[in-house]
């Protein structure tokens, strides 16, 4: 499989709620990273394979999304860039977000080693701290 096709497919495994498919594809040593403010359940920088499933747990516990698109791949070397939007809901708070986004996979040996998303994280720490205009994004 080529790197695309692997980070395709862990977008597939997350669509459908099948963590542990896409948790398959990520190597022992990764490095995750979320940016965002604290007001971000999920913000920080995650290490090992128990912590990025500790993030997609945070993911579930916290948030919804629908629609989540993604509308291309840029694969260059060992790096696959997907760009993208999604739409979602705080759970605590019930309050929208959207935001288009970058998100960077590095792979070694057909696993990722490292990833890190770009978003709005002003719209998103907007839907968990309730304040006006997370939704205009």
């Amino acid at each position: 499989m080529t790197n695309t096709q692997i980070v395709k497919s862990m977008y597939e495994a997350f669509g459908r709620g099948d963590i542990p498919a896409l948790m398959s594809s990520i190597a022992d040593n990764v490095e995750w990273v979320e940016h965002g403010p604290r007001s971000i359940p999920t913000a920080g920088t995650y290490r090992g394979l128990g912590e990025v499933s500790n993030f997609f747990k945070k993911v579930a516990e916290n948030m919804e999304f629908e629609p989540f698109t993604i509308e291309k791949y840029v694969e260059q070397g060992d790096t696959v860039v997907a760009l993208g939007s999604y739409s979602g809901r705080s759970k605590s708070l019930q309050k929208p977000f959207r935001s288009s986004w970058a998100m960077v996979f590095t792979l070694r040996g057909g696993k990722v080693t490292r990833f890190e998303e770009h978003a709005d994280t002003a719209a998103i720490s907007a839907a968990f701290t309730g304040e006006a205009g997370a939704a205009r994004r």
